[in-house]
């Protein structure tokens, strides 16, 4: 087509001077690149098996045959693909059995925890149940026409190709609607999937929030027990508040009990002191015995070198008598006289009996520093158990000091507490019109300073032991420089509650029974003032014995 002119511009050119048998070559690269040369003898095409078929074919003879052995080979690569996508299916099939399963337990999961979800589960099984009824139906049809295939197989050989040509086409689809059938039912599995994991999430979700709730309930339950403690509490105090006689006695077991802390306390102090003299005293021991112990070393090793001493002049001794006897025997020996030879054993028996003694005594004063040590050392480990002993006793006083003093510290607010209502009850019955002219023959001075002193808030509180001394020295015989010297506060001290009561109780025995006024005022806690009285008695009789 184009080959020709182009062959012809490729010719050598002729030479100017006519000579024929003359010709240039071309050694330049006529093309650049493959697609330039691909383009310039022709262009390039798709590649295509059917077409080089076709233009490799032999001649119309044999076109039956060939159709064929091709129609052969296209069965066998679509019964193939058949297998492939069965196997797909199978695949499939088996996620979905798995799906299945899960579902199935979630089911079971959501009507134990909460039973709204149940409806959401069966919509989901509803779902899949059409699902795989296509599929197999799907599959059924695609294993029908696999049958028909092998059918027409044998008798493709005697009918014309259309009808085969037409089976394929029909593989081909079902082959078509089969994969279109299970790219749903993967879009299926992964919105059921998905659903799966929002019920996961969900049942986490109410898992935590029964979680939270218990932690609600067991918070509301502990402010419900505290609450009731708090209410039994007020209630205690209450009651306590309404029997006035019980404050007194707890007043008295508490100032009793004060007491013996402090005494127990003073004791421990005590206890203490000595405990720690007579460690000192065991230290100033232990020192000495080390002192001993030194001493007694210091003995051992004179002793020692005293020994050595002594041994070496036995050494010396003996040396001298050996040369003196080889003297004798060998000039007829040197004669010694018994005072001399009396003498040397004298000394060394005097050095022997001296070294001895010396390492006795040192043996014997080195057990007794040993003694004193481990005696020494027995009475630090008793001291030291009674100092812990005492640290113990003397803690456990002070918990008891702290817990009376709480107590007292309560009993005061229930006082103040108990004075402000009787302050109330005080004025309204002084601000009744039968009580604001009193009786002119009140004369009592004890009484007189107890309306005072309800009248007068800005008089000092009185303390217990006043009060005491009040009763037992009487109203007469009390100092009022006492009263004068107190400092003055605001508050209301328990001194100031009694003597509201005992105006009352005054007041009241005046307007009962006016004959007997003296006598009754003198009569108010009897109980308390004659117990006093009492133990003073017998006070100044110990004193007095």
């Amino acid at each position: 087509m184009n080959g020709e002119p182009e062959a012809k511009d490729l010719a050598p050119p002729a030479t100017a001077g006519g000579l024929e048998g003359r010709a240039e070559v071309d050694t330049s690269a006529p093309f650049k690149s493959v697609r330039e040369a691909v383009d310039h003898f022709g262009g390039s095409a798709a590649w295509n098996s059917h077409l080089i078929k076709r233009m490799f074919a032999p001649p119309k003879k044999h076109e039956g045959i060939e159709e064929l052995t091709n129609l052969e080979e296209q069965t066998a690569q679509l019964e193939k693909e058949l297998s492939i996508k069965e196997r797909e299916t199978l695949d499939v099939l088996k996620e979905l059995e798995s799906t299945k399963k899960v579902i199935a337990d979630l089911k079971m999961r959501i009507k134990n925890e909460e039973p709204a979800t149940f409806s959401i589960s069966e919509e989901m099984g509803q779902a899949v149940a059409p699902i795989e009824e296509g599929t197999t139906e799907k599959m059924s049809e695609n294993v029908e026409p696999e049958v028909q295939t092998a059918g027409q197989d044998a008798q493709l050989q005697q009918a014309h190709g259309s009808s085969v040509l037409k089976g394929l086409e029909q593989a081909k689809a079902n082959l078509n609607k089969t994969t279109s059938d299970l790219v749903a039912i993967r879009a299926c599995i992964e919105s059921l999937q998905n659903d799966i994991a929002k019920e996961r999430v969900l049942v986490e979700r109410s898992r935590d929030k029964v979680c939270g709730n218990t932690t609600l309930i067991s918070s509301l339950e502990d402010e419900l027990d505290r609450t009731s403690q708090k209410l039994q509490t007020l209630r205690d105090l209450q009651s306590r508040r309404q029997d006035p006689s019980d404050i007194f006695i707890e007043i008295k077991k508490m100032t009793s009990e004060l007491e013996q802390l402090r005494n127990t306390a003073n004791a421990s102090k005590s206890e203490a002191v000595m405990l720690a003299a007579e460690i000192e005293q065991m230290r100033a021991s232990i020192a000495t015995a080390e002192m001993r112990c030194l001493a007694a070393r210091k003995i051992e090793e004179a002793a020692r070198a005293a020994e050595a001493l002594a041994l070496a002049e036995i050494k010396i001794l003996l040396s001298t008598e050996a040369s003196s006897a080889e003297c004798l025997q060998g000039t007829d020996g040197v004669n010694l006289s018994l005072e001399e030879y009396c003498e040397l054993g004298a000394k060394a028996q005097e050095v022997d009996e001296c070294s001895r003694k010396k390492i006795k005594a040192a043996m014997a004063q080195v057990d007794e520093a040993n003694h004193s040590e481990s005696c020494s050392l027995r009475k630090l480990e008793e001291a030291q158990l009674q100092v812990d002993e005492c640290k113990k006793a003397l803690q456990e006083a002070q918990k008891r000091v702290d817990a009376a003093n709480r107590g007292r510290i309560a009993v005061e607010e229930a006082l103040h507490r108990c004075r402000s209502a009787t302050g109330h009850k005080r004025r309204s019955f002084h601000d009744h019109p039968k009580f604001k002219h009193p009786a002119p023959h009140c004369k009592d001075s004890h009484n007189l300073d107890i309306m005072d002193v309800s009248k007068d808030p800005l008089r000092p509180t009185l303390s217990i032991g006043q009060i005491l001394s009040m009763k037992l020295m009487g109203p007469d015989g009390y100092d009022k420089s006492v009263w004068d010297d107190t400092s003055g506060t605001s508050n209301v001290s328990l001194g100031q509650i009694l003597n509201r009561r005992r105006a009352v109780v005054y007041s009241s025995d005046a307007t009962a029974h006016k004959k007997f006024s003296g006598k009754r005022k003198k009569v108010a806690f009897t109980g308390l003032s004659v117990f006093l009285a009492r133990q003073a008695k017998s006070k100044k009789k110990k004193e007095s014995h």
